[in-house]
């Protein structure tokens, strides 16, 4: 029962300092991100060492990798708070408010503030929904995001652990979707504070038991079926778990803490702890599948793609 409790109160404690620190910092994404978010990535990092739910052996490699990583992530989220910039100086309140389709007095920006922060919150995650998904689902695209997945267990360190271009077009594409409502600015500033903060949970490697929440937040409880190296786990790609509900890929097995393992299915050959050649992975794809299909692993599919026995051809796809 404590160890429910702590749990919860640090989810919704974080959340609210999160609203309280866009408020505080008068919704300045650089001081909400220096003087919030931060302290607050620390403060989840140092947990993982106090209340780990696996212990914290580190493989060969994977320290360097996971730094260099955050620190492409950092750069890439400039990149983006700049696109993200550009587009709301381009379209205002939303394309079809913009140019007439719609009337701008059905934009999002007319409804109340914490109306706005939910609509702005659950597009997001919608449409990071999709793109999560069709990550997995698409080869050309899992390409890219297989990097995400290369890791053997969860740690705030390896979230971040991504090609700069999945980190890119997953939050583009559902940042340009949920401007495309009419939401202010503000509103998505704070809707995507608290999707940080939710997000970074999913991730920790902390004995955090969130019981009946499960069902309702993607913790990392959750997350770390998605991390699974069987197909038939992978899934709960959402934050918001409502998403996941709806379209039947919501996996939470009974009795059973974690997967018996994370990461891909058939990583020989491929750069689990090396950030340089994860950068060139899509373009090595081929002649890294070449390379497994060589060594007589029976478990490679022709075509190139990892596959379990038990694995449907319509949801074949690399793990």
């Amino acid at each position: 029962m404590f160890k429910t409790i702590a749990s919860w109160a640090f989810l919704f404690g974080s959340v609210a300092g999160g609203i309280v620190a866009v408020l505080a910092f008068n919704f300045d994404p650089a001081r909400i991100g220096m003087y919030y978010l931060m302290p607050y990535y620390i403060a989840c990092t140092a947990m993982q060492y106090l209340w780990p739910e696996q212990a914290n052996r580190f493989e060969p490699g994977e320290v360097l990798t996971d730094t260099l990583s955050n620190g492409a992530m950092f750069a890439m989220a400039g990149l983006n708070n700049l696109l993200i910039h550009a587009l709301i100086a381009a379209t205002g309140s939303g394309l079809l408010f913009h140019f007439g389709v719609l009337d701008e007095r059905f934009a999002a920006h007319h409804l109340p503030f914490a109306a706005q922060v939910a609509i702005s919150f659950l597009t997001f995650d919608f449409m990071f929904y999709v793109t999560h998904r069709l990550a997995h689902e698409l080869e050309f695209l899992w390409r890219l995001h297989s990097v995400h997945h290369c890791a053997h267990r969860l740690s705030v360190l390896n979230a971040s652990r991504a090609h700069p271009l999945d980190l890119l077009w997953r939050r583009i594409v559902p940042s340009f979707v949920a401007f495309q409502t009419g939401i202010s600015p503000e509103a998505f500033i704070m809707g995507g504070v608290i999707g940080s903060v939710l997000a970074t949970i999913t991730h920790m490697n902390v004995d955090f038991r969130f019981g009946a929440l499960n069902h309702l937040i993607g913790t990392n409880e959750i997350h770390r079926w998605h991390h699974s190296n069987k197909i038939d786990e992978a899934k709960n790609y959402a934050i918001f778990m409502l998403w996941d509900r709806l379209f039947g890929t919501f996996v939470y097995p009974a009795g059973r803490s974690r997967p018996e393992h994370m990461g891909l299915f058939n990583e020989q050959h491929y750069p689990v702890h090396n950030f340089w050649r994860q950068l060139w992975v899509p373009v090595s794809w081929k002649r890294m599948k070449a390379r497994q299909l060589q060594s007589g692993d029976p478990m490679v599919h022709p075509a190139g793609l990892h596959v379990t026995p038990t694995s449907p051809p319509a949801v074949i796809m690399s793990r």
